[in-house]
């Protein structure tokens, strides 16, 4: 067994606003052992254009260029991570 499997991941999803130019001010960066995987956003106006729920504004290391749904709710972002992060 390599040492990295007995690791335990710590997620952490720590609010922070941004001043985004629109109400979407609501924002979770969620790092992971401290290092900053995804800015998610909360999607509350309607003239996005695209339903209401939690998205994926920017992504970094292994996830870039990876699309995700838009959530319905906070809790489906670490389940998407956990699909798609790569060891």
């Amino acid at each position: 067994m390599d040492a990295h499997d007995n690791v335990e991941t710590l997620l952490v999803l720590q609010p922070i606003l941004v001043d985004t130019g629109s109400p979407d001010r609501a924002e979770r960066l969620v790092l992971a052992n401290g290092l900053l995987l995804v800015v998610m956003v909360r999607l509350h106006s309607p003239e996005h254009g695209v339903r209401l729920g939690w998205f994926v504004e920017a992504a970094f290391g292994r996830l870039v260029g990876i699309s995700a749904a838009i959530f319905d709710t906070l809790e489906e972002g670490p389940r998407w991570l956990g699909q798609h992060r790569k060891p």
